[in-house]
């Protein structure tokens, strides 16, 4: 895998090649297909391209958008017998979740449109599963002119680095960080961050590093480097305002457009959202410190959300339209760099005009270490259930080895439920 997400990167790095264009599907006439999504930021995105769509081939798109629930409803859906014709997961773990479930993509034609390597995600013994979305990365993003009115022109790279940055902006009389941990899923994306070399330099690699935990031959409490873990969550905890778990995606974004707050860690998908409040905001990323060693802080990077069309669903054909034309026509090849302003897996899609799209491609050609989302190979209900039990921790509900007793405990448990 480690061979193969270096070619990732440096496709990405590289110009797209020419895809060449198609005309639009015939879908059907006047269908209409039930979508299931979550990212609720993309909501006016998604509704466009339903409209764009609608437009071309008169196939109405019935998308509906969730976030906190959204696997519970399609869990629930789905245990009905209620698939939709189309829905989001993510992938690794996801493939084998949903595998009795899903339409197996390798041989449709607009797959060869896809960058082969944003399909290693959905990829299981040589057949692809899914459609990866979006390419994305996460990290710190800060406000680049409070740095800069601050006088702060080192950009931190360890634990130590990071807390004097936040003492001086505090210092200074701005809250550093906005904590965005009332989502469930901000804490496990900036917790699993800091393993993210050790499992690679301690383990073995991510595939490694995943079967032992699922086989039990490792815990959380045996790894030594969650004390880094603990030491950023401490960090942002402490430099977050009075309420760290009252703060969500909007407050993180709108307070760090609005200058109120210096740093957040979020995803090149929140850029969008920060431009609302502020259009004219400068931002950038900051590595994420993985312990007192600059040079293994890095990003993370990977093509995670994905697409899975429903295999027995009655509009399969049409589903498959619809990818095809998403990939294949002018307007679906521009949707996500132009309309979404991320990065696409679609070859000859052009780069998007976006900062934090912009500085992951330069950091990345720059030689900055970039991480895939290897913990999205956890066992399905991990996230959700791990970033529960982090919520606690930032609470102060539970100290240290409390949570990591907890962690170990219900990885254990899912982990075992999936086998």
């Amino acid at each position: 895998m480690k061979k193969v997400f270096a070619v990732f990167l440096m496709v990405l790095v590289c110009s797209w090649a020419f895809a060449g264009g198609q005309k639009d599907a015939d879908s059907g006439g006047s269908k209409t297909l039930d979508l299931l999504f979550y990212s609720p930021e993309l909501q006016e995105q998604y509704k466009e391209m339903a409209a764009a769509y609608k437009e071309a081939t008169g196939v109405t798109l019935d998308i509906t958008v969730l976030q906190a629930d959204y696997r519970t409803v399609l869990n629930s859906r789905i245990n009905s017998g209620d698939v939709p014709d189309i829905f989001m997961s993510s992938a690794y773990a996801d493939n084998s979740t949903y595998k009795d479930y899903i339409y197996d993509l390798t041989d449709e034609d607009f797959i060869q449109h896809i960058e082969p390597s944003a399909l290693q995600g959905v990829t299981v013994n040589g057949r692809i599963l899914g459609y990866p979305f979006l390419v994305q990365s996460h990290s710190l993003i800060y406000n680049k002119k409070v740095f800069s009115d601050l006088g702060i022109t080192k950009l931190p790279g360890t634990i130590r680095e990071l807390e004097e940055t936040a003492k001086r902006i505090k210092d200074a009389g701005i809250q550093p960080f906005a904590t965005g941990f009332k989502e469930f899923w901000v804490l496990p994306q900036t917790a699993w961050h800091v393993l993210a070399p050790v499992a690679v330099e301690s383990y073995g690699g991510y595939e490694n590093f995943v079967t032992m935990l699922n086989n039990g031959s490792l815990t959380f409490s045996d790894i030594p480097e969650m004390r880094n873990v603990f030491d950023v969550l401490d960090l942002i905890r402490k430099y977050g305002g009075p309420k760290p778990n009252e703060s969500d995606f909007n407050n993180q974004t709108s307070s760090l457009a609005a200058g109120k707050v210096a740093i957040i860690h979020q995803g090149n998908w929140a850029e969008d959202t920060i431009r609302k409040t502020n259009p004219g905001a400068d931002i950038g990323y900051l590595v994420g410190p993985v312990g007192n060693d600059p040079t293994r802080a890095g990003i993370m990077f990977d093509s995670n959300q994905t697409i899975r069309i429903a295999k027995d669903g009655k509009n399969l054909q049409a589903a498959l339209d619809w990818l095809r034309w998403l990939t294949t026509s002018e307007y679906g090849k521009n949707w996500i760099p132009g309309k979404i302003k991320q990065l696409s897996p679609i070859k000859g899609a052009s780069a998007p005009d976006a900062q934090i799209a912009e500085e992951t491609v330069r950091m990345i050609a720059e030689g900055i270490p970039a991480y895939p989302w290897f913990y999205q190979m956890f066992p399905t209900g991990t996230e959700q259930t791990l970033g529960a039990i982090l919520q606690g921790y930032c609470a102060g509900q539970t100290d240290r080895n409390e949570t990591l007793a907890a962690l170990d405990a219900q990885y254990t448990k899912i982990s075992r439920a999936a086998e």
